[in-house]
């Protein structure tokens, strides 16, 4: 990692010994850039832009031509209305030394789609957190919080369930209480899906992040796949648990399902707090019913490498379904929020194309949300016990659950209208 400031680093800052083997008085930790316009250039630089990253053992050393900065403004006033010099020179010395991740609090950086020399993504504070400790997880290192010198790490299914308790509020509370009153598979299952959730939305991101390839596209629709099929069984795992409370409870399993609508009806009857996200028109309703379209027509979907391309984006995955397919999901969807940000486009006459990273991270809200609803509704029906004994962790509860919802962050499902 390496700070970078328009003005160069403080005075303060540790430097490199002048008499150093690998360099001299270089800012250890900075990447900085001197300029010699305007002026003769010394006969060893080439270029008028002279660029230094050091290291407490490393040095690095860059030239940069007015031509590149030129140009990384002229596209920064393409893309954002405006650009000024400042920017324009922290893009152009980006691809240069070619960074992974440009962090930056500048509005006018965040989002540009210039950045395509060296993969580099440019990000904000919080989002390169998340998208750092994904990484981190790829690599097998599932770290729950860090605190000074304190780092808390977890093996995967720890840390995935805690993700999972951090984004379903009701879901420790439940699993605490309904001991005596839910069989041990079913909470065993609950738990389950739950933690697969999350897990499937690593390997999507995952995937989507490597470049596009026929393996790659392959994989992914395997992966995304197996994730409808856990978020549809999830909903029918809550709809056999909440028929355990209705008086009498339906004895034949093909009819404990929420698409049944006479079965629906006596829940929200027994259960005045889902009346409104399981009516005809209610949240839960329009997810599980679009869930299940795509689940039961995965055996009609094909792995794609084409079209979801940006302007000067690389290549992704599509998923494509038969036209009325796409056409049934899209209108159960659509009832939710804007369409544009599901991630289907009907890219040909015949058939729609799904991103499935944006597809997740547009339904993976709303998933939390109905299964939250349903066993905030079982809460009270649950025997009150003592509070559950906190696992021995190093740091407080609060802190880990705070640092957990930074580094997996999902955004809140809005309101239906």
């Amino acid at each position: 990692m390496s700070l970078y400031a328009d003005e160069g680093p403080p005075a303060d800052t540790p430097r490199l010994p002048p008499d150093a083997l690998w360099g001299g008085d270089e800012a250890i930790g900075w990447t900085v850039v001197t300029v010699s316009e305007g002026e003769a250039l010394p006969e060893d630089k080439m270029a008028p832009y002279e660029i230094v990253t050091a290291t407490d053992d490393s040095v690095g050393s860059y030239g940069l031509f007015p031509d590149q900065v030129f140009v990384a403004r002229m596209i920064l006033e393409q893309e954002q209305g405006s650009a000024n010099d400042a920017d324009a020179l922290l893009i152009a010395v980006a691809q240069e030394v070619r960074v992974d991740l440009l962090i930056t609090e500048r509005v006018s950086l965040l989002g540009t789609q210039l950045l395509d020399a060296g993969n580099c993504q440019v990000a904000s504070p919080g989002d390169a957190l998340a998208l750092v400790a994904l990484y981190l997880r790829s690599d097998d290192q599932f770290v729950l919080a860090k605190v000074r010198n304190v780092t808390v790490t977890a093996p995967m299914t720890q840390f995935h369930q805690h993700v999972a308790e951090v984004h379903i509020p009701s879901l420790k509370e439940f699993v605490h209480r309904s001991e005596d009153r839910v069989s041990t598979a079913r909470i065993l299952t609950v738990q389950n899906h739950a933690r697969t959730l999350f897990k499937a939305r690593d390997r999507i991101a995952l995937l989507t992040s490597e470049p596009a390839t026929e393996d790659i596209a392959d994989e992914i629709s395997r992966t995304f796949t197996h994730s409808l099929i856990e978020m549809v069984a999830f909903h029918d795992i809550l709809s056999r648990i909440i028929n355990e409370f209705l008086t009498p409870p339906e004895s034949n399993p093909r009819q404990i399902k929420w698409q049944n609508r006479e079965w629906r009806a006596r829940v929200v009857g027994d259960f005045p707090a889902l009346r409104e996200p399981w009516s005809e028109v209610g949240h839960a309703k329009h997810l599980n019913d679009a869930l299940r379209v795509l689940r039961n027509e995965i055996h009609d979907v094909a792995p794609v490498v084409v079209p979801f391309r940006t302007k000067r984006g690389s290549t992704h995955v599509g998923l494509g379904f038969h036209v009325n397919v796409g056409t049934r999901v899209v209108a159960s969807l659509s009832a939710l929020g804007d369409d544009r940000r599901l991630g289907i486009e009907q890219r040909f006459d015949d058939g729609h194309l799904v991103d499935p990273h944006l597809f997740y991270e547009f339904v993976l809200p709303w998933v939390i949300r109905s299964v939250d609803d349903v066993l905030r509704a079982l809460l009270p029906r649950l025997p009150e016990r003592p509070p559950a004994r906190e696992s021995s962790l190093l740091l407080r509860r609060d802190v880990v659950d705070e640092s957990v919802r930074a580094i997996a962050r999902v955004r809140a499902a809005a309101s239906c209208s």
